[in-house]
């Protein structure tokens, strides 16, 4: 799962790197639409939340028909909800630009990003969906090679298609946005391979494609508040993000830059999370609760200690690494003092990550959704805004903001979760 993670980013990475050849204009116009779609994209992500942990109880249960049947509603559910919210992106693009003060340059930019990414939205929602079914079920293997597949598509394509290389035409960041599509689309048809041929513990059956609305209900109430919870992330990240675009557009393309640098610092997080996530779910099923805990914080402990070293690296080069990705000085200046300010913090992270994975494993989602409001919207967000705008941090003040929230948010996590209450949860 951890390498599944590193793959998927690695495509973000070499975005962030052939986008900023293309200038900061077009490098903040980028940031803006990916953080846009990953708030967009966190309304369908519960699903995947909701389908893993049913399909992880049926099978640590040995139910495979139930398994199968909670594998189709799932996706069911992935589809109604991908055509909803990428019209709602559609809706909106123009907009949040404004909103974000988008200027002349990065205006049309954005634009065209955007009526790409949300027109095949579809692609990466339920790519996100199937794989996390593929998780509940075990069958990590088989979601990294899905992922795999995207990334190379997506990496192979993407600086023909943004620079015009051989047959393709010069497309600029629409060309980043279509690699994007079509690298999640071919991993969506391998998705589709997989499930009716029976390469997993689940597969889905064309004749018995009913919808089970009971079903489809249970599903949403588990996903309802890891929704919330994947909402309050990403939309504080877009209301932080507004709060540096007060600055100007070399503050966002270095906030941009930053937030990419961080997520490799994230990747064997994400991936240890998710892991812990199918190891809590499946122990519970089998009635294993001490087995599930004790699993938990061996990840929690293994993912502080790895997050923690790459942070450390990250910290002490962080102005070489920025040149990496946006050469213009006043761009690096920006990401050298977020990933300075914030690096060190993702230890408490890492713990977090986990935690709240393991939450939403057992079927408890309502209390990552309510920790994540404590630590995003009472704290990170308000700190952001008091530091900037009233106090002689300035720009600094809101990497500070994020840097409280980040430390902050793991120890209660780690609070909550040592109260036990989610052994209990039925699913």
């Amino acid at each position: 799962m951890a390498l599944e993670t590193g793959i998927s980013n690695v495509a973000q990475v070499l975005d962030t790197y052939w986008v900023g050849r293309l200038g900061s204009a077009a490098l903040a116009a980028v940031t803006i639409g990916i953080t846009f779609r990953w708030v967009i994209n966190s309304m369908a992500n519960g699903l995947g939340i909701g389908g893993l942990a049913v399909v992880a109880r049926r099978v640590g249960e040995k139910n495979e028909e139930a398994a199968n049947h909670a594998t189709w509603q799932a996706i069911l559910l992935g589809v109604a909800a991908s055509a909803l919210l990428g019209a709602l992106g559609l809706t909106l693009a123009a907009p949040l630009l404004r909103l974000m003060g988008a200027d002349e340059q990065v205006m049309p930019l954005g634009i065209s990003f955007m009526r790409i990414a949300f027109g095949g939205q579809f692609t990466l929602i339920l790519v996100w969906v199937v794989n996390s079914l593929f998780r509940g079920a075990g069958e990590a293997r088989l979601a990294m090679s899905v992922i795999f597949l995207a990334t190379a598509v997506n990496v192979i394509l993407e600086p023909m298609l943004v620079f015009g290389i051989g047959p393709f035409p010069a497309l600029g960041v629409a060309g980043s946005a279509w690699a994007n599509v079509l690298g999640n689309g071919s991993g969506l048809l391998f998705q589709c391979v997989i499930l009716l041929r029976g390469r997993a513990r689940i597969r889905i059956n064309l004749h018995d494609l009913r919808p089970d609305f009971p079903l489809m209900w249970h599903i949403l109430r588990i996903a309802l508040p890891s929704t919330i919870q994947m909402t309050l992330r990403s939309s504080s990240r877009l209301v932080v993000l507004a709060m540096v675009g007060f600055f100007g557009t070399f503050a966002t393309a270095g906030y941009g830059v930053a937030g990419r640098v961080l997520l490799i610092a994230l990747i064997p997080g994400f991936g240890l999370a998710n892991a812990a996530g199918t190891l809590v779910g499946q122990n519970l099923g089998a009635h294993q609760p001490e087995r599930a805990e004790k699993t938990a914080w061996w990840v929690v402990a293994y993912n502080m200690a790895i997050v923690g070293s790459v942070a450390a690296v990250v910290a002490l080069l962080a102005q070489p690494i920025s040149t990496i990705f946006d050469p213009t000085p006043q761009v690096v200046e920006v990401s050298t003092h977020v990933l300075r300010i914030v690096a060190p913090t993702l230890v408490a992270s890492a713990a977090g990550v986990v935690l709240g994975r393991s939450f939403d494993g057992a079927g408890n989602t309502m209390p990552a959704m309510a920790l994540n409001l404590v630590s995003l919207w009472i704290l990170e967000v308000p700190l952001a805004f008091v530091l900037s705008r009233w106090t002689p941090l300035g720009l600094t003040g809101v990497f500070w903001g994020r840097a409280i929230a980040n430390i902050a948010n793991g120890l209660i996590f780690a609070a909550w979760f040592r109260l036990g209450r989610w052994k209990t949860r039925k699913v």
